[in-house]
C-alpha cells in the first residue's frame, strides 16, 4: 500500500513539472529568453562559439559608377565571435591585392600600378575591429580600422547571422584610401560583401 501511494505522489510531481514547462514558463532558462524567436533563431542560440569555413569564404565588391563586379582573395582572417557575447568578439584579417579580379585582365593589371593599389609596396588590405555591437534580430555592427595603400580609416560593417553563414556589407570610397579611379569622390563608391560560411 505504501509503495502504491509513493508511486502516485511521484507521478503527480512529474505531471506538475511537465505542465509548468509546456505552459510557456521558460524565462528561467537564460538560453531561451534572449529575445530570439523561431526555429532558425533557436538554432543560432545553440552556437557557443562560431567556427568558419575559411576555404569557402569570399569577399566580393561592386564599383558602382562603372557597374563593375569583382572579388578579392588570399584571405587570412581570425574571427572570435559568440552570438551571446558580442562585446568580447573581434574580427581581424587581410586580403592580397594581387588577387583582385574584375574579369578583365588589362584592367586588373592597371589596378596594381602605383597610381591605384600599388601592389608592390602595399600587397595587403587589412582590417581589425575595435567594437562589435548587437542590434537585435541577429544583426551586428562591426566597427574597425580598414587599411588600404597605407591609409587607415574607420569603417562599419553590417553583419547578419543565420544558421549557414555570417554575411556582411559595407560601403567605402576608394579615393579616401588614395585609390583614385575617378577624380570625384562619389564616383569612387565601392560596395563590399563579406560571405563567411559556418562550420558546425
Amino acid at each position: 500500500m505504501k509503495i502504491y501511494i509513493s508511486f502516485i505522489i511521484i507521478m503527480c510531481t512529474i505531471q506538475m513539472s511537465y505542465s509548468q514547462f509546456t505552459n510557456g514558463n521558460l524565462t528561467e532558462n537564460p538560453r531561451l529568453s534572449d529575445g530570439y524567436t523561431g526555429h532558425e533563431e533557436a538554432l543560432i542560440n545553440d552556437f557557443i562559439k562560431l567556427e568558419f569555413d575559411t576555404e569557402n569564404s569570399k569577399i566580393s565588391f561592386n564599383f558602382i559608377s562603372e557597374d563593375t563586379e569583382g572579388t578579392i582573395g588570399g584571405l587570412d582572417y581570425k574571427i572570435s565571435f559568440s552570438p551571446d557575447n558580442p562585446d568580447n568578439a573581434y574580427f581581424r584579417g587581410s586580403a592580397l591585392v594581387k588577387t583582385l579580379d574584375t574579369d578583365n585582365f588589362l584592367r586588373d593589371g592597371h589596378l596594381m600600378w602605383e597610381k591605384f593599389f600599388y601592389k608592390s609596396k602595399y600587397p595587403k588590405i587589412e582590417f581589425a575591429s575595435s567594437q562589435v555591437v548587437h542590434f537585435g534580430n541577429n544583426n551586428y555592427k562591426v566597427i574597425g580600422d580598414l587599411t588600404i595603400k597605407g591609409v587607415t580609416k574607420e569603417v562599419i560593417i553590417n553583419f547578419m547571422l543565420d544558421t549557414q553563414k555570417l554575411l556582411g556589407k559595407t560601403t567605402i570610397y576608394t579615393s579616401d584610401f588614395g585609390v583614385n579611379i575617378h577624380d570625384k569622390r562619389d564616383q569612387n563608391k565601392l560596395n563590399i560583401v563579406f560571405d563567411f560560411p559556418l562550420l558546425r
